[in-house]
């Protein structure tokens, strides 16, 4: 059997880091008789690889990570300490797992090098709409909308057919005014997304587990409510149905962005012929949701917040309502270059490729970042960035 050597200060940093069940993993490696619940582990171990595999695993660190001579300077670097945490079943904020903190470990590195990048190559800051902590979400929403170059709706419907057309859409717009965005899976579909400030590369994360694509519409425009508002925060499924007063700004921001007030009624007065929706009326919600290219959910918020419909509504469309599956997203087919756009957005791929141009960084160094196996990939994913502006 092989044996590694690891520093038990290194391995106490990723447990921690990881937010993992210290006590279950020393245990199974046989490491518990080393360390009790305050005595850390310190100084040279040696283990079995296949143990070290285990580890790694499970703090969802490579094997590498565990040859440092010293943990990193920062402790706990997954979650910084500003940053808000989601909700769990009870309303409670929760602690994030090991997948959902490895997710914003990496979120965070590639935001940081895309950090780097923009201050060699001396880019603006991304220009925010300007809106009041005080500000009306239907205000906020119509300057995005403005911000965003977005359109009417008979505009809109002219080059989007669909509700997954929806999310491209809203992704190219935020990407084209230097937000970055992510859509990478998480284990399961409890964490819906999160943001990152940054003055020059703000990031948004969608969890692509969530599989209805109007449903990361949502998270995508609520994320950016709190983009806007200068809260990092990550939003579970129950956050994203809070009554709270900031989920709910940023859920009424969110359903404004995506049904103008004059656009709706118009819809309603010629093509429902009613004026009021009320709470059992679940297929006149289907209609507006088709046609509106979003989810119930937001459609029966955005009623009650214009009064044209009760709570009751909201009810009728939250907590375990399935909305029915339509329109998905294409499975399979895509090449390695067009599932590294999909993940990471058209916005990198101009930077980096703005990078290579400019000598900031080489070839090799932008394939690692990207995990691109060859030339012809990364020329492929740097055009793909190209011809979305």
């Amino acid at each position: 059997m092989t044996n590694a050597t690891v520093q038990g200060d290194v391995l106490e940093w990723a447990l921690e880091d990881a937010g993992v069940n210290r006590a279950e993993i020393l245990e199974a490696v046989g490491l518990s008789t080393h360390a009790g619940q305050s005595t850390l582990l310190t100084g040279p171990l040696t283990i079995a690889e296949e143990d070290l595999n285990f580890i790694a695993k499970a703090t969802r660190r490579s094997i590498y990570f565990f040859a440092l001579p010293t943990p990193p300077t920062i402790s706990r670097h997954s979650v910084d300490a500003n940053f808000r945490a989601p909700m769990s079943n009870s309303g409670q904020a929760r602690e994030l797992n090991p997948d959902e903190r490895a997710a914003l470990r990496d979120a965070k590195r590639r935001q940081q090098a895309a950090a780097k990048i923009s201050t060699e190559l001396v880019h603006g800051r991304v220009d925010y709409p300007s809106i009041h902590s005080n500000a009306n979400p239907e205000t906020a929403a119509l300057a995005v909308a403005a911000w965003l170059q977005w359109g009417n709706v008979s505009s809109r419907r002219r080059r989007i057919k669909s509700k997954s057309q929806l999310f491209v859409s809203i992704r190219e717009a935020l990407e084209g005014q230097g937000v970055m965005t992510n859509l990478l899976p998480i284990q399961g579909d409890s964490l819906r997304g999160f943001t990152l400030h940054h003055d020059y590369v703000p990031l948004i994360f969608v969890n692509s587990a969530a599989k209805h694509p109007a449903a990361r519409s949502f998270t995508l425009l609520h994320e950016l409510a709190h983009l806007l508002r200068g809260v990092d925060k990550a939003c579970d499924k129950h956050d994203l149905q809070s009554r709270t007063s900031e989920e709910s700004w940023c859920n009424r921001f969110a359903a404004a962005f995506l049904m103008p007030k004059e656009e709706l009624t118009t819809y309603m007065e010629k093509y429902l012929k009613k004026v009021f929706i009320h709470d059992d009326d679940i297929e006149s919600v289907r209609r507006i949701a088709g046609y509106f290219y979003c989810s119930y959910f937001s459609v029966a918020i955005r009623l009650k917040e214009l009064g044209l419909a009760s709570a009751g509504l909201v009810d009728a469309v939250s907590g375990s309502f399935v909305e029915p599956a339509q329109d998905g997203f294409a499975r399979g087919g895509q090449t390695r270059a067009q599932k590294r756009i999909a993940a990471y957005g058209t916005g990198i791929a101009r930077l980096f490729g703005e990078a290579l141009e400019n000598a900031n960084l080489s070839e090799i160094e932008v394939r690692k970042s990207l995990n691109l196996k060859s030339q012809n990939e990364l020329l492929s994913f740097l055009t793909l960035g190209r011809e979305a502006v």
